[in-house]
């Protein structure tokens, strides 16, 4: 075999290979003491003047704004729990509450409980003197506030007898409204039975028949009976 017979082994292409990275060493966790808190910004004048502006947004939201909206809303549903319990008398110039009681002495008009501060909301509460049950005091009070009624010889109701605690009370007992119609009747000139049916149109009766007790607002009534009288008193005293 000669040298240009000898074969040649085929050429085989070179694998491949993905260079390999270097590795490289964790870094280790910087020292605790090296660590340091950044310092607080300066107090600048814009922080104080967004909170002061945020403090009057909310005043303004909550203390004006929610009233606003409240009383436009209770206006809407309700408008005479929105005005407040003020009344007006018949010449339409002075207001009264139908929350509170008022020194009614006209014998043309009926009358409301006994008081001991003349139905003023700022002298204190009651004023019966807290008689105990055997003072002669209490007797002898008894008996005046019966005498200045005109209800010496029939049964009185025990509210127009006594104060109310609070001294303010515009509420009786029909009793204590039915009992007074002789007496408007006689002063005023009209019938007793249309004073019945008056007061028996003011009468408020309970939500149910164990909640509460049926009464009559005097204030209410006797602002119904002014404009009814041939000669009207003057007209109710409204306290301040």
């Amino acid at each position: 075999m000669t040298e240009s017979e000898v074969p040649v082994p085929p050429t085989v292409a070179p694998i491949p290979t993905r260079p390999v990275p270097a590795r490289v060493p964790p870094v280790a966790p910087p020292d605790e003491g090296a660590r340091r808190i950044a310092p607080e910004p300066p107090f600048r004048r814009p922080q104080l003047r967004a909170g002061l502006v945020a403090v009057f947004a909310t005043m303004l939201l909550l203390g004006v704004g929610l009233n606003v909206v409240a009383s436009l809303g209770v206006t809407g549903v309700s408008p005479g729990s929105a005005q407040g319990p003020f009344l007006k008398n018949p010449n339409g110039t002075l207001e009264v509450s139908r929350l509170l009681g008022v020194n009614v002495t006209s014998p043309e008009l009926f009358w409301l409980r006994p008081t001991g501060t003349d139905y003023q909301p700022f002298t204190g509460a009651g004023g019966n003197g807290f008689y105990g049950p055997t003072d002669p005091a209490l007797l002898n009070e008894t008996a005046s506030y019966a005498a200045e009624l005109g209800l010496t010889n029939v049964t009185v109701p025990v509210d127009l007898l006594t104060p109310s605690a609070s001294g303010l009370d515009p509420d009786v007992t029909p009793q204590a409204a039915l009992v007074q119609i002789p007496r408007v009747a006689n002063e005023s000139g009209l019938s007793q039975s249309f004073l019945l049916s008056l007061v028996n149109r003011e009468i408020v009766l309970p939500l149910y028949s164990w909640l509460g007790t049926p009464y009559v607002n005097v204030v209410l009534l006797d602002l119904a009976l002014l404009p009814l009288l041939p000669h009207p008193p003057a007209p109710l005293s409204g306290r301040s």
